[in-house]
């Protein structure tokens, strides 16, 4: 007998909307998404997190997170960013940054949407739908 899980008896669909089709990995029926839908799923949150942000601060992130810039800490979520001149570091969460840009809190900071977008692509298993 094999271990796999046998869709129709169990019945698990993807909890995409729009989608529906049966999961028949035990990955996909414990995600809940099949892998395209979670890919999807992914984009759509790393696009919503660049949003908020300008062309420039962007391509900033982008940078950073190509020159190995900002590097994860023992606490979770939160990243060490080294800043654009080189000279200081920064502790950094998706949702706020301590340089100077992120303690004046206008607007966040390139180093907090390198976080996310870290955060983002390293998930291993998203959220289920509640």
């Amino acid at each position: 007998m094999s271990n796999a899980i046998a869709p129709a008896a169990t019945g698990h669909r993807c909890l995409r909307p729009g989608c529906g089709r049966v999961l028949r990995s035990a990955k996909s029926v414990a995600l809940g998404y099949g892998p395209k839908c979670a890919a999807k799923i992914r984009a759509a949150a790393l696009e919503a997190a660049r949003a908020d942000f300008t062309a420039e601060q962007q391509a900033k992130a982008d940078e950073l997170i190509r020159d190995g810039g900002l590097v994860p800490t023992a606490r979770p979520g939160v990243f060490r960013a080294v800043s654009s001149k080189g000279d200081a570091a920064y502790l950094v969460h998706p949702a706020a940054c301590n340089c100077a840009a992120g303690l004046r809190a206008r607007r966040p900071c390139y180093h907090s949407l390198a976080a996310r977008i870290l955060t983002i692509a390293s998930r291993r298993s998203l959220v289920r739908a509640a």
